[in-house]
């Protein structure tokens, strides 16, 4: 804020807040570097009430080292890991730009669908940045099995020079760590999570099925499993029918449409199994499809596409279809054994308050689509009332049809008759 003089973290001078998540904050910092030298940083500090908490702090301290680790250009760096009284924080790379979530709502609601190569070079960067992080191997050389596991739009930075950042690896695993997170623990957004992991199954391929959620959705402009509570959600991952982004969007090519439904497989044997097979495959429908565009093109439509004005017709089906983009929850944790419990008593009722996690406040939007009521029994004689008329009316054309047509090839009808 204006005026405002910076609080003063360790070596860092703390501004505004960028983000809040249930373990800890984000602001927008910078060193206090000898002789006026100042780094911008994004400094995340765990919630203070959280401090005691020891497992909390060990999940914390493993985040900052194993995402500083990743030394690649499409992951944000990690730079430090400290305390400073009751306050733990990490230094991370400050990215400037905006989310892919907010890409796909402003382009919902002015700019139009993202332009297919644009989505091309996007989707090829993240790929380059898990590729990195999936085959990371610690300082013995054994592979660290790195899953980032909450691969969605809300963790994908476009940064200000048009180069791709994949953020918040705060809750990925690496299988040879010692912290490990608690068995049978589903942690994501349930709209990005891989069918598979929803049975207690997770490896590297699950990032790639969030990614094709991620890419489909981006193509479409609307959300791809949009349950009406979390385990409605599930259901839709593990069972409901996906179309191919084409079907809403013709002009995209057959070969891009193969490439995203196969990264949607829920069979994790067949999708693509690496990233770099994925990242291989994007290559080369973008080079046959002669839709290759560089970082600096997706700069300079990603400006442009912020200078579009929200149209007119968005106060109405357009801020309904951006509301699409925006995820049912943030990044929450359910047991394998909650799902389970819910399946079975599914077959009576599922009440979502069953699976003990907070739920998204209703809408309170006006565009908000109604239900339609159920018909009552009054309705019900209404509608009945109404077939006998539909009857009636259609004795009347009969009769005058039939007059008409014996009154046209010369047959004459003797009227005295009806009135005897």
């Amino acid at each position: 804020m204006a005026g405002k003089s910076p609080e003063t973290v360790g070596p860092y001078l703390v501004y505004e807040q960028l983000g809040r998540g249930g373990m800890a904050t984000v602001h927008r910092a910078e060193t206090q570097g000898i002789g006026g030298f100042r780094k911008p940083v994004a400094l995340k500090r765990l919630l203070r009430h959280l401090a005691d908490d020891a497992d909390l702090v060990k999940s914390f301290i493993h985040e900052a080292r194993l995402a500083s680790q990743l030394r690649h250009a499409n992951c944000a760096q990690t730079y430090d890991l400290g305390k400073v009284e009751d306050t733990y924080f990490i230094a991370m790379e400050y990215v400037p730009g905006p989310t892919l979530m907010q890409i796909i709502k402003h382009c919902n609601a002015a700019a139009g669908l993202i332009p297919v190569p644009i989505l091309l070079n996007i989707v090829g960067q993240i790929l380059d940045g898990l590729d990195h992080a999936h085959n990371l191997c610690d300082e013995s050389g054994a592979p660290l099995k790195i899953v980032h596991r909450d691969v969605s739009p809300s963790n994908v930075i476009v940064s200000n020079t048009g180069l791709v950042k994949l953020i918040d690896f705060g809750i990925a695993k690496a299988e040879n760590q010692g912290v490990r997170t608690q068995a049978g623990l589903i942690k994501g957004k349930f709209g990005y999570v891989a069918p598979e992991y929803t049975y207690g199954k997770l490896d590297s391929r699950a990032d790639l099925f969030a990614l094709g959620v991620v890419a489909h959705e981006l193509l479409t402009g609307r959300r791809l499993f949009d349950g009406k509570d979390n385990f409605s959600t599930i259901q839709l991952l593990r069972e409901g029918p996906i179309q191919p982004p084409s079907r809403f969007r013709p002009e995209i090519p057959r070969d891009l449409d193969d490439i995203i439904m196969t990264a949607l497989q829920r069979d994790p044997d067949l999708r693509w199994q690496s990233a770099a097979a994925m990242r291989v495959a994007i290559g080369n429908c973008a080079r046959d499809a002669k839709m290759e565009v560089t970082n600096q093109q997706v700069l300079e439509w990603v400006e442009w596409a912020f200078t579009q004005e929200v149209r007119a017709e968005d106060t109405g089906l357009g801020r309904a279809i951006a509301s699409l983009a925006e995820p049912t929850s943030g990044t929450k944790e359910i047991s394998i054994e909650m799902i389970e419990e819910l399946e079975d008593s599914s077959k009576t009722t599922i009440r979502p308050s069953a699976m003990h996690i907070a739920q998204p406040e209703p809408s309170t939007s006006p565009t908000t689509p109604r239900p339609k009521p159920a018909p009552t029994s009054k309705m019900r004689g209404q509608s009945k009332s109404s077939w006998w008329w539909v009857i009636f009316v259609l004795l009347v054309v009969g009769a005058f049809g039939t007059y008409v047509g014996l009154d046209f090839f010369g047959y004459e009808i003797d009227w005295s008759v009806f009135g005897q």
